[in-house]
């Protein structure tokens, strides 16, 4: 049933940890064996694993069991954070219900952030801001909580969720504020699962155009 399905994509400036974050939630849904999994499992080509970057969307199917005890079926989307790989982030945005738009704690609201942001909102996506890692020593996160609640009227009485992708602090919170306080798709089913994948083929064949040119670049 599609209250139980959450389309979800995680935009961010690059960097700010969206490929580890994917690590985190593909281990909770154990949609891969943690004999199987290995850090940045989504980024296959060589490029990206040599230089920590994602410069090809990636879609993954996973089936998340909440505290309710109910099953939801959870479509993510990781995307490239490179400015110059902004069409394929519209293209997920188009795609998704839903974003986590994830924040460096260290680092602070960037460029592509405020970019990701006003694409997601043009597109009527459901915007959920986390701040991540939050396991560095020294960081001030009342700070960036604080610049987060500028962005939008609706951030503005709540708490930000907290987490550290790289440890998996907070990640159980997160899971759980997805399938309860995201949005179901609306509408017909197959409509909706024609639309997800059509899109992601897009993103595919779009993006091949890119790829010699970047790693020609690293």
């Amino acid at each position: 049933m599609s209250k139980n399905i959450r389309n979800l994509a995680i935009i961010a400036h690059i960097d700010h940890g969206k490929s580890t974050l994917s690590d985190r939630i593909i281990e909770a849904t154990n949609t891969i064996s943690s004999r199987e999994m290995e850090d940045q499992i989504l980024d296959d080509l060589q490029v990206e694993r040599d230089h920590g970057v994602t410069v090809k969307a990636r879609a993954i199917q996973n089936t998340y069991l909440a505290d309710n005890n109910e099953k939801y079926e959870i479509n993510l989307i990781d995307t490239p954070g490179h400015v110059d790989f902004q069409d394929e982030v519209t293209k997920s945005l188009t795609a998704s219900d839903n974003a986590i738009l994830l924040i460096d704690a260290t680092q602070g609201i960037e460029a592509q952030t405020l970019a990701n942001l006003r694409i997601g909102k043009k597109l009527g996506v459901k915007i959920l801001p986390v701040i991540n890692k939050v396991d560095i020593a020294g960081i001030n996160t009342h700070k960036i909580e604080t610049e987060i609640k500028t962005l939008c009227p609706e951030y503005q009485n709540r708490d930000i969720l907290k987490i550290s992708a790289k440890t998996g602090v907070g990640i159980h919170e997160l899971m759980e504020t997805v399938v309860l306080n995201l949005l179901p798709p609306a509408g017909n089913d197959k409509k909706n699962y024609l639309l997800w994948f059509l899109t992601l083929i897009m993103i595919h064949s779009k993006v091949l155009f890119y790829i010699f040119e970047l790693s020609m670049v690293f």
